[in-house]
């Protein structure tokens, strides 16, 4: 099994969870087995046909979009209506008007706070007990 296999079966397997779609959904839109399906996701058997039909069923144009060691994965349903819920909140704080301006500084906005949470835990230096580094 080659390494460029394996990535692609990784990335798809990502993929899939990252979009929140079901794998028996998969199976079925593919037409193949069950069996064959996981060990397309292992990068065994034929990934090559499998990656084709994939990239079909989710209108991706570009033939390599799986080959990437590191890919971005796209945003999943939950995130998109997490998004969605704080922008129609505050825009009903704002007397319900939205327009881009609002809408790009609110996404800022929540993109600075997401990054004080990622960098509230490191605020706190360690604590030294006995020669020993521990966490508060």
């Amino acid at each position: 099994m080659s390494e460029t296999k394996k990535i692609i079966g990784e990335n798809i397997r990502k993929y899939l969870d990252a979009k929140g779609v079901k794998h028996n959904w998969v199976i079925d839109r593919l037409g193949i087995s069950k069996g064959a399906f996981y060990r397309f996701l292992k990068g065994e058997g034929n990934v090559d046909q499998f990656e084709e039909k994939m990239l079909k069923l989710f209108r991706i144009k570009d033939p390599f979009y799986f080959h990437r060691k590191e890919m971005d994965l796209p945003k999943g349903v939950n995130e998109k209506m997490e998004e969605q819920n704080f922008m129609d909140f505050a825009a009903l704080s704002l007397n319900g008007e939205v327009n881009e301006a609002f809408k790009e500084g609110m996404k800022v906005f929540r993109e600075f706070v997401e990054l004080i949470d990622v960098l509230k835990p490191l605020s706190h230096p360690p604590v030294m007990f006995g020669g020993e580094h521990r966490d508060q």
